[in-house]
């Protein structure tokens, strides 16, 4: 009996390989800005101006940095701010939308249809900046108020399409039963929906505390309480204060040495600081992520 080549398993075994270094170097491709803008922040800005950006640190200087956290304070309260912001308005957001996904997923709720069209129909034409202002600031008294940062995002009518897509892609089977044992719409969503739900629970989630995190706009809007500021319109102050300190060099150069005033150095320190708990919280989400991410896609 002869043995049989196994060209085949030869050629299936390099694939991975060349996979695997294909993906290292695409991650590595991925990382160099990111290292660009470390490095950026941490070299000297006369330098940074008169060379340009680099991977690698010509000058080192943490002006920037010192700059930035001469009141530790506010930096500390818009990091607080802003990571209740992300906690309750994600934890917030996750909850409604699953919920009003699964009614919408449901066939046994006759007014689904009606419902779908008074959500989706509205998203396509926006209400206007002066009609949202007048309801958030005089009708429901949420300004200066960390409130007001959460509830009107709390629904995204797109992440409810994709609850809702993942939901009907789960058997019904699974349902009739629980009802048939007995089982509630609120024991089924609870103790069945959600537990099977994890990748599209994880992949909103993620979303949500992303765009959370990166709020700044309703800030500027509604909120002129320094102790409510989170960290994206914080750090835009501060921007603006600089802008306003070099312009006032211009008419008084004595009053402060430019050598003290950082510049994009300054710009690249604070995305080290805004960006830097994301890539923290992004591994804790990554194997949900990477699945939960085709959850939207049409089945043939």
């Amino acid at each position: 009996m002869t043995e049989r080549p196994a060209p085949a398993i030869a050629k299936y075994k390099r694939t991975p390989a060349a996979i695997h270094i294909f993906l290292i170097l695409c991650s590595v491709i991925f990382i160099i800005p990111f290292m660009i803008v470390v490095s950026a922040s941490l070299t000297d800005d006369a330098v940074l101006s008169w060379n340009g950006f680099s991977l690698f640190i010509p000058k080192f200087d943490i002006i920037a940095y010192r700059f930035l956290f001469t009141n530790p304070k506010i930096i500390l309260n818009a990091y607080t701010v802003t990571m209740f912001i992300a906690a309750v308005g994600t934890a917030g957001g996750v909850l409604v939308m699953s919920m009003i996904a699964y009614s919408l997923s449901r066939n046994v709720f006759f007014l689904r249809k009606q419902v779908t069209f008074i959500l989706f129909f509205p998203a396509l034409f926006n209400g206007g900046l002066v009609s949202s202002y007048i309801i958030n600031s005089h009708y429901l008294k949420l300004r200066d108020s960390v409130w007001v940062l959460i509830l009107p995002g709390l629904i995204n009518i797109f992440h409810v399409i994709i609850f809702r897509t993942f939901f009907k892609q789960l058997p019904s089977s699974i349902f009739e039963a629980a009802k048939i044992d007995g089982a509630s719409e609120f024991r089924l969503f609870f103790t069945i929906l959600l537990p099977l739900s994890k990748p599209v629970l994880a992949t909103i989630a993620f979303l949500t505390a992303l765009g959370k995190w990166n709020e700044w706009y309703n800030a500027m809007l509604y909120i002129n309480n320094d102790r409510l500021m989170p960290l994206q319109y914080q750090l835009q102050r501060m921007m603006m204060d600089l802008a306003v300190l070099k312009r006032s060099m211009e008419y008084f150069p004595a009053a402060v040495s430019r050598d003290k005033i950082p510049g994009e150095n300054l710009r690249m320190a604070m995305l080290v600081v805004s960006i830097g708990p994301m890539l923290i919280f992004f591994p804790a989400f990554q194997k949900y992520f990477t699945k939960g991410i085709t959850i939207g896609s049409i089945k043939g």
